[in-house]
């Protein structure tokens, strides 16, 4: 049995991505000082590092709802793995690597994981149908934090890591989000489109955000056998001008119009003539081409882009304690002086954000407890009305009851998608918008301390992207026994007036269930709300203490360093300036190889 480092993709790629895991494994010596935050830094690189140790190329399939993305990973899987229909499919990303037998490894929130040996092909679909689609586990009820599956694969084999996402722009925003959190994951990204809609206002702002995270972005034409040979080319010619003109696409970029479907249908029978002719084996030999050749560029470019980012802001705090060390004293205290003056602004802008992130959740949990009322009327009304139309029909209270078991979960299942996607919705965009704030104000806090010792700043180390929340509601529940003591002489003899108890006790039932299910939305959300606002608060204060404390550490340091002997200061500023020759030659050398990596082509 052939070793992983046997495979000529994998061992290609580890050869080459030596260079940039070197070129890490130097910063992190070169910037290891006593500074915190450099320690920080240090640990972000080390963390870029560990993405190279697995060689593994990730190609994830993105692109809007119902564009055929799993259809188009079963046809260069081979293979019908991944669960297709009209409705949404896929609700969690789903990671596809080469094993010689069928297997599933889950991960789940709580941080426990989960392996499964599979039989064949066949149960590894009917498992993935069960957890990754919106049908199999709505909302993400398991709490699958990630899946991976390993199957045979020709492609998979020469060390490629195929991800499938949800599609973006359905009703389902949880899949939006999910698609948009898998995004850091991706070295290549192929963008699926298909002719019947032409490409949307909405999926070319969903390519703008794609292109600077990956390393490569190709495009595919899926569903090329619902149009005619002209419509065809038509459609091509229209979609390469779109995207040159209004979203950067390289003019000689490829464009691949396929028949993912016909692709399916050539591997199963093993026919060559109709692969070729369904678009979806010329796919193949461009990735296995990218795998072959330029693998290990586009995988270290990826890493290199976001190393050389963090690099520049650890050049940055060097740069300020050299000056600092070397700028006459009078003039250094001046400085520091004004910088501390300008920190009372940037606190007052940290205590700032704390508040306005405070203020949303406030907002948020306000906003909840208004759907939940709202959604408390509609469905104890709604409740009622199918318990008083069973009694109607001459069912007794069990029947009625049986009535309103069955109505619960179907009321309350489109009810609550409803209210939790509109409070992820809104909670999203209350982060995004601190996520820019923070990036800004950090900015500001190191512009200004560059601008006063005279250094050039760049801005180029922008925030990590926060961690996208993940609501889920409560599991409607409609059991009837739950609430026995409403029931209690349910079956008593029909006596004048029993109608009337009967009505009043199943409208008290359909109170009782509305109550526990509406309490339990209202209590997860508000819980899961709460716990992502701060969380998401606690991180970015996190980084702009740190932004303060580097800028501001580094110059009084050097201050207190000034009063060493001057064969101590010569010390420091030599190191010091030894650690920043080396850091700036290892950013412009990053900076290099993700330029190189971006401009070439096959």
């Amino acid at each position: 049995m052939e070793t992983e480092g046997s495979i000529p993709g994998i061992a290609s790629m580890a050869r080459s991505t030596d260079s940039v895991a070197d070129l890490i494994a130097q910063a992190v010596v070169c910037g290891c000082h006593s500074s915190t935050t450099q320690t920080l830094h240090i640990e972000r690189l080390q963390a870029l590092a560990a993405r190279l140790v697995t060689s593994r190329l990730q190609v994830a399939v993105l692109g809007q709802f119902k564009r055929g993305k799993s259809s188009l990973l079963n046809a260069l899987l081979g293979a019908a793995v991944l669960p297709i229909g009209v409705l949404p499919a896929t609700a969690l990303p789903t990671f596809l690597s080469y094993a010689d037998a069928p297997r599933l490894h889950l991960e789940f929130r709580d941080g426990a994981s989960e392996d499964r040996a599979l039989t064949d092909v066949e149960e590894l679909q009917r498992q993935l149908a069960l957890l990754v689609t919106e049908e199999g586990n709505p909302e993400n009820r398991l709490g699958l934090a990630r899946v991976e599956a390993g199957l045979p694969s020709a492609l998979l084999k020469q060390g490629v890591v195929l991800l499938d996402t949800p599609g973006v722009g359905s009703t389902l925003h949880h899949n939006t989000l999910a698609a948009r959190a898998a995004l850091p994951e991706c070295d290549v990204a192929l963008f699926v489109i298909s002719p019947d809609p032409p490409i949307t206002e909405a999926e070319l702002a969903y390519f703008a955000e794609i292109a600077p995270v990956v390393a490569r972005l190709l495009v595919v034409l899926n569903k090329c056998d619902t149009v005619d040979g002209t419509d065809r080319d038509n459609s091509v010619r229209f979609l390469r001008k779109v995207l040159t003109e209004q979203a950067g696409l390289d003019a000689g970029a490829p464009i691949f119009p396929v028949s993912a479907r016909a692709g399916l249908q050539a591997k199963l029978a093993d026919d060559a003539v109709a692969l070729e002719a369904s678009g979806v084996a010329a796919i193949e030999r461009y990735l296995t081409a990218l795998i072959n050749r330029e693998g290990a560029e586009v995988l270290g470019s990826a890493v290199a882009t976001k190393a050389a980012a963090v690099i520049g802001a650890m050049c940055l705090e060097i740069e300020l304690e050299l000056r600092a060390l070397q700028m006459p004293l009078e003039d250094l205290a001046d400085r520091i002086a004004r910088f501390e003056a300008a920190l009372g602004g940037f606190e007052e802008e940290r205590r700032s954000a704390a508040d306005q992130i405070a203020g949303d959740r406030r907002r948020l949990s306000a906003r909840l407890e208004e759907e939940a009322e709202r959604l408390g009327r509609q469905a104890e009304a709604d409740l009622r009305a199918a318990g008083e139309a069973a009694l109607g029909r001459g069912e007794d209270l069990a029947g009625a009851r049986a009535a309103l078991a069955a109505r619960v979960p179907v009321l309350f299942g489109s009810a609550q998608r409803a209210v939790v996607e509109g409070i992820e919705r809104a909670l999203l965009a209350a982060l995004a918008r601190h996520q820019e704030r923070a990036d800004g104000l950090v900015d500001s806090v190191r512009q200004t301390a560059a601008a006063l010792m005279d250094l050039p700043y760049d801005g180029s180390d922008r925030g990590d992207p926060p961690e996208l929340p993940r609501l889920s509601a409560w599991i409607v529940d409609g059991r009837a026994e739950t609430f026995t003591s409403l029931t209690v002489g349910a079956f008593e003899p029909f006596v004048p007036g029993a109608a009337r108890r009967q009505r009043r006790r199943i409208g008290a039932e359909a109170g009782a269930l509305t109550r526990r299910n509406v309490e339990d939305l209202r209590w997860a959300l508000r819980q899961k709300v709460d716990d992502a606002c701060r969380r998401f608060a606690a991180s970015l204060d996190v980084r702009l203490g740190a932004a303060l404390a580097a800028t501001h550490g580094a110059m009084a340091t050097a201050l207190q360093r000034r009063g060493d002997q001057a064969a101590a200061v010569q010390a420091t500023l030599a190191a010091r300036d030894e650690a920043l020759q080396c850091l700036t030659r290892i950013r412009s050398t990053l900076t290099d190889l993700t330029a190189r990596s971006v401009t070439a082509s096959l």
